[in-house]
């Protein structure tokens, strides 16, 4: 998948506004999106939200939202395996704006076998799972919920690159959603020795159970909330938090 590609676009579109049909051009340019008529509701439906001003020039929402009116989706999955030969097992997200609660989404998906170390580790077996909804419904689903949203994770490229391969290949196109790893984030704003999931919970006081989807979701959500918290006074919109996470973690390298 073209995710270098798309990065260089959006890093670009993240630092300042374009022509419509310059973006556009852009994206058509990328293997997964060459055949798509693009106008603002199917970057939507894709996951960037755009201005356009009566000089048709397209600017990134996420430039000038505020982090407090922004929607965050915080996002996590459960699977049979990596992102090559595994299926998403289970799919959970709570979404958030000014640090509250708006909407939730979980679904277990109908797979054909669970590996007896995947039962093990998140108690899904397949019973659990005959009367899911198969892969491609829980998507369609998931894709309308998530929409333009800000996508969260712990480890995010593992899930934002899972759920993207699998909505690719269900015929729902690419994500294109600007996207935060709370591990990364975490990183800028706790000092802990490791920050693996069940190691933040820990630290924060955070108790639920630990892998299934939602309650994972929800503990990055908590996650992200406390570090939300701890950001500097200045920083105030989207773009600005994404590149507050890029660059301090630059310099703690």
């Amino acid at each position: 998948m073209s995710f270098q590609q798309i990065e260089k676009i959006i890093s670009v579109l993240s630092k300042q506004s374009k022509p419509y049909e310059w973006v556009v051009k852009q994206f058509q340019q990328v293997d997964e999106l060459k055949d798509y008529e693009f106008d603002l509701e199917t970057f939507e439906l894709l996951g960037l939200g755009f201005c356009l001003n009566q000089d048709n020039i397209l600017s990134l929402k996420t430039r000038t939202t505020k982090i407090k009116e922004e929607n965050f989706c915080i996002v996590d999955i459960e699977s049979t395996g990596g992102i090559k030969k595994g299926q998403i097992l289970e799919i959970g997200a709570v979404k958030i704006r000014n640090s509250k609660e708006i909407d939730r989404f979980s679904s277990l998906i109908k797979v054909d076998q669970i590996p007896e170390n995947i039962t093990e580790l998140t108690g899904i077996s397949s019973d659990m799972v005959a009367n899911a909804p198969n892969l491609t419904q829980v998507l369609k689903d998931f894709k309308l919920f998530l929409k333009d949203s800000i996508f969260v994770a712990h480890n995010v490229r593992f899930d934002y690159g899972f759920i993207s391969k699998a909505l690719n290949e269900c015929g729902f196109g690419i994500l294109l959603n600007r996207y935060i790893c709370t591990i990364e984030f975490a990183q800028c704003c706790i000092q802990s020795p490791k920050y693996k999931l069940d190691v933040l919970k820990e630290l924060l006081g955070i108790e639920n159970i630990h892998h299934r989807a939602l309650n994972d979701a929800l503990a990055a959500a908590e996650i992200f909330k406390y570090c939300l918290r701890k950001l500097p006074y200045h920083i105030k919109t989207t773009e600005e938090l994404i590149n507050y996470i890029k660059t301090s973690r630059i310099r703690q390298k």
